[in-house]
């Protein structure tokens, strides 16, 4: 009995050795006339703004103003609904392009509807007077954040609603690194694979910055974690699923010497900082060379003006 249990128990070691040590090709399958959709989340699910409320006679901003902007802009965001498209290239059957649109529920999208509503806009602003109180900025910030959102629908319209585009290999490597980081970093987090074989555990890096200053910053310190890989390879309904994990952080702090700043509302005197961070867990399908699903957070806390505070965005893909 004992014999048989210390057989037993080799046997498991060394299955799980063997699957510990196999090498894995993720690769994406899309046929030729056939396109991949994904119905793509993007939402902030919270916002903690951490710049001051109080009156700073040399900004032409308060706290609240910046505030009542960060609220605006993260529910014209979380409103929005996406979908991704990828499809083989039409030049070379080994690129993949991805194509992500807004799904705009507007049913006239057209030239003249945009150009009326700039119009208006205008008129509007002529209408403001020079000087506001705190209170009617933050009135004005409300009144036309609809505004805004219409006018961003107007002009994603125009290109056909196209929000972003990229182009990668079957193995998963960015070839459209001609697009702006913003951009790049996107494509790079929901859809890049390592573009070789891999074990599991055995960790690969992303092709992305998530943190961008100019030369107004002078950096006293920085850190940066970029891991990605395979947690583990399970099987379900006849298909080899590898779980895949991220784990991204990149952090920065040092002087931004902007003599602007202070008209924004910062303060040049203090210490900037930026953090930001993505952990997600995707579940990709070996067999179907596509995501069954992917989910991740991402989190960014700054001190810096408009941007300072912390925030959490909810990334999903699902078929």
């Amino acid at each position: 009995m004992r014999i048989k249990t210390v057989q037993f128990l080799l046997f498991i070691s060394t299955l799980a050795f063997s699957q510990t040590n196999e090498k894995i090709s993720l690769e994406w399958k899309i046929s030729k006339n056939d396109t991949l959709k994904y119905q793509t989340t993007m939402n902030a699910i919270k916002v903690e703004s951490e710049v001051s409320n109080k009156n700073d006679s040399t900004s032409i901003f308060s706290g609240k103003d910046f505030e009542k902007i960060r609220e605006s802009l993260s529910e014209i965001n979380s409103a929005m609904k996406y979908q991704t498209n990828l499809f083989v290239n039409k030049k070379d059957e080994k690129q993949i392009d991805i194509e992500m649109l807004m799904l705009n529920d507007e049913k006239d999208n057209s030239a003249e509807k945009l150009k009326e509503m700039m119009s208006q806009l205008n008129v509007e602003n002529q209408q403001k007077g020079k000087k506001k109180k705190s209170k009617d900025k933050i009135d004005e910030i409300e009144k036309d954040s609809l505004n805004f959102k219409n006018l961003f629908k107007g002009l994603v319209g125009l290109n056909g609603n196209v929000v972003l585009r990229g182009r990668i290999t079957n193995g998963g490597e960015i070839i459209s690194t001609y697009y702006k980081n913003s951009q790049k970093n996107l494509i790079s987090i929901l859809f890049e694979l390592p573009n070789r074989e891999v074990e599991i555990g055995e960790k690969w890096k992303l092709n992305l910055s998530l943190i961008e200053m100019d030369q107004n910053f002078v950096c006293d310190s920085l850190s940066k974690e970029n891991s990605v890989y395979i947690e583990q390879i399970i099987e379900k309904d006849g298909d080899k699923i590898a779980i895949i994990k991220y784990n991204i952080s990149e952090y920065v702090n040092g002087d931004f010497s902007n003599p602007m700043g202070g008209i924004f509302g910062m303060e040049t005197n203090k210490k900037t900082f930026m953090k930001i961070s993505h952990i997600a867990t995707g579940y990709f399908s070996i067999l179907k060379g596509k995501w069954i699903n992917y989910e991740g957070i991402m989190e960014t806390e700054s001190n810096i003006s408009l941007f300072g505070g912390k925030s959490k965005t909810e990334f999903k893909l699902i078929e």
